[in-house]
């Protein structure tokens, strides 16, 4: 419907602006902030090759712990081997760590899930693809939407995609519209407005006036929302923008001073009424009648030649010169300092560990790297919890495609923390020792359970010796005995 058209193409633009700044932190392209119009005008070229990127480490470190490692339907061996050829032949271990990084850096992407065609001459090139009878194609925010009802946030109401042609050497846009029982396929009119019914007509093909619809049988709009947040989400570093600008702001101008440093600024103060006109380069005054005027203009006397002299083992007299010096270039602390309190303060807004923005440090170990870890432990734990229903929705529908109805899709992540330490260790041996099972331990300190499933847990754990407290001995040399 041409409404539903309308609402959705503004709907995209009144998001995009936000997702464009969303990306342009990730990939660090945001231009630096002047407080000055003036001193923007002065020098802002001359930071434009710095690049100082640490808003996407919040992204790049939260999408490295979430990480889907497994997608089944439980007690069902013969459809879970349909998940995986359909997976295998998707090259899904490629394109879902895309999906979750894209779902992290805007907020929100899309997984479009739609059967093959024997017509279709694009896919029946790849025959594994064909073969699986599924293609799974990733869609990124900025040209696609799913638009919700508004009495009910839980349920689609429709989808919008659009994309960009050419039309008889015209640029023109390309919108496909998606219902849970049918598809509506449109084009921008040449020279019409896009915000407006007026600027859009149906796309016939081969002028069929009835192609431009078409039917969908599966009852479900086929594109499953991956986001961080309800009921869209939010870029993963929106919070991290500013220390971002200030960051930069910080090390783009004391980059600008480094020239200051290996070429300072240098100065030379006069003696009172002392005439500088001999080997230091003294002027040549207009109104010297005695000078003649080599310049050819009027006014302008051209001075001779310098006599002087510099380079190792030489000596330069001044004469009429008071004292000689050089301005002192601002020392790199004056901005390292501040950019080193901005990222802190970005790994706070973030929840990122502080350590992710500087690995060469001195990362904590043991209990104090599960207390800095926390934070985005939890957040991804979190974010596993949101992404899993659109995943459990996406292969519910990929079964339904190939004509499998099931009550239950598994979905399995990687642990967000793993037994690393020696620590770590002996809490799982002193979980085994309390009788938490070993399959159990052996999955929380990160293996996977079908790893863990194919080894022989059966041989028993040694117990740990727990010693009362009231026998351990405590000595103090400093206390002496009682009397007797």
């Amino acid at each position: 419907m041409l409404d539903d058209l309308v609402s959705g193409w503004q709907a995209l633009e009144e998001a995009l602006p936000e997702y464009e700044k969303a990306e342009a932190y990730y990939k660090g392209t945001v231009d630096e902030v002047f407080a000055s119009p003036r001193i923007r005008q002065a020098i802002a070229a001359t930071g434009d090759r710095y690049r100082f990127n640490l808003a996407k480490t919040p992204v790049n470190v939260l999408a490295n712990r979430v990480e889907l490692t497994a997608v089944t339907v439980p007690e069902d061996e013969a459809n879970s081997q349909v998940i995986s050829v359909v997976w295998d032949a998707n090259n899904m271990d490629v394109h879902y760590p895309d999906l979750i990084l894209r779902a992290f850096e805007y907020g929100d992407s899309y997984l479009m899930a739609w059967p093959i065609y024997e017509d279709d001459p694009d896919t029946v090139e790849d025959d594994e693809l064909y073969a699986s009878g599924v293609e799974l194609t990733v869609h990124s925010p900025l040209h696609c939407r799913v638009i919700y009802d508004p009495e009910n946030e839980r349920r689609k109401l429709f989808a919008i995609k659009r994309w960009k042609l050419r039309v008889r050497g015209e640029k023109a846009w390309r919108v496909d519209l998606y219902y849970p029982d049918h598809i509506e396929q449109w084009i921008s009119k040449a020279g019409g407005e896009v915000g407006t019914a007026e600027g859009w007509e149906p796309f016939l093909d081969d002028d069929d006036p009835e192609s431009w619809l078409l039917d969908n049988p599966y009852n479900e709009i086929p594109f499953f929302h991956h986001r961080n947040a309800l009921p869209y989400g939010v870029p993963e570093h929106k919070d991290g923008y500013g220390c971002q600008d200030a960051i930069n702001k910080m090390l783009i101008t004391q980059l600008t001073t480094t020239d200051s440093h290996g070429w300072p600024q240098r100065y030379a103060l006069t003696e009172q009424g002392a005439e500088l006109d001999q080997n230091n380069d003294g002027p040549l005054w207009s109104d010297d009648a005695d000078a003649d005027d080599t310049s050819g203009t009027t006014g302008r006397i051209k001075a001779p030649s310098s006599g002087l002299s510099g380079g190792p083992g030489t000596m330069l007299e001044l004469e009429g010169m008071k004292s000689v010096g050089q301005f002192a270039a601002a020392q790199p602390e004056v901005f390292t300092d501040p950019a080193q309190l901005y990222i802190r303060l970005m790994a706070q807004v973030t929840e990122t560990p502080l350590h992710a923005f500087d690995p060469s440090g001195d990362t904590p170990s043991g209990e104090s790297l599960k207390v800095a870890e926390a934070p985005l432990v939890k957040k991804a734990i979190n974010r596993e919890a949101m992404l899993k229903g659109a995943i459990q929705e996406t292969w519910k529908f990929v079964l339904r495609i190939l004509g499998v109805t099931v009550p239950r899709i598994d979905v399995r992540f990687a642990p967000a923390q793993a037994a690393t330490g020696k620590s770590d260790w002996e809490v799982v041996e002193l979980k085994q020792a309390v009788g938490v099972p070993k399959d159990q331990t052996l999955i929380e300190a990160g293996y996977e359970a079908d790893v863990v499933a194919d080894w022989d847990l059966s041989t028993p754990t040694p117990p740990v010796a727990v010693v009362p407290a009231a026998a351990v001995p405590v000595e103090n040399p400093q206390m002496e005995a009682p009397n007797a």
